[in-house]
């Protein structure tokens, strides 16, 4: 397991990248494929999902335990865990609602982390963060969140962002950090940053999970918030 652990953009949030996470990555793509709970996601995730092996999110948390408090401020007892599932990217660029073409944060807490374990190649597109322009907000927390949805609401009637996966600059975003994918290979990073997985435009939807854009998304929730 290599660690690497970053501050970016002019908010310099925190994130750590690792690579080598699962000692056998294959054998976590055998598992999803042996499950019959596959359902089209709820929410802004454009794709499938289904449940990651009982107890893998607290196997992520306690062997990622020494590195939450220099990284994130947080200690490994004072997180819970949400959710975790697999995901599959499977719906088409023009087949995309509004929220989905815009870069998201998943909740408005700086003290809750989210998790990207990728099961798939850098052919599948990474993950961006984003700045949003006219606020300057790299983040979304509580306090922003109000002046937040009516500044992008106001600017979404006058200057709607374009079609489909949002994959770089636009007039409302700017991309601040780009890391790309690679197999076996962990994001961790506050739900409060904005971002979007970066989905190529002539994308082929795969849905094997060999082959397609698959992935393993965890979310810990803080025990004080």
């Amino acid at each position: 397991m290599k660690c690497q652990a970053m501050r970016f953009g002019q908010e310099q949030q925190p994130l750590l990248l690792v690579d080598d996470f699962v000692p056998e990555p294959d054998s976590l793509i055998d598992y999803a494929l042996t499950q019959q709970d596959v359902q089209q996601a709820g929410g802004l995730y454009p794709g499938l999902r289904s449940a990651a092996p009982p107890g893998f999110a607290q196997w992520m948390q306690q062997r990622l335990a020494a590195v939450l408090q220099p990284v994130f401020g947080l200690p490994a007892t004072g997180l819970s865990q949400l959710n975790c599932f697999y995901s599959l990217v499977t719906t088409a660029a023009d087949q995309l609602s509004l929220p989905q073409r815009l870069p998201h944060f998943d909740r408005p807490q700086q003290q809750e982390l989210a998790a990207v374990l990728y099961l798939c190649g850098a052919e599948h597109g990474g993950t961006s963060f984003y700045r949003h322009r006219s606020s300057g907000f790299e983040y979304v927390d509580q306090p922003r969140l109000g002046q937040y949805q009516q500044q992008l609401s106001a600017e979404l009637q006058q200057s709607p962002e374009p079609k489909g996966y949002i994959n770089g600059d636009t007039a409302l975003y700017q991309r601040v950090l780009q890391i790309p994918a690679r197999k076996n290979r962990l994001l961790l990073y506050r739900c409060s940053s904005l971002h979007s997985g970066d989905i190529p435009a002539d994308y082929a939807y795969d849905e094997n999970p060999w082959t397609g854009r698959f992935t393993i998304t965890a979310f810990w929730h803080n025990q004080r918030t």
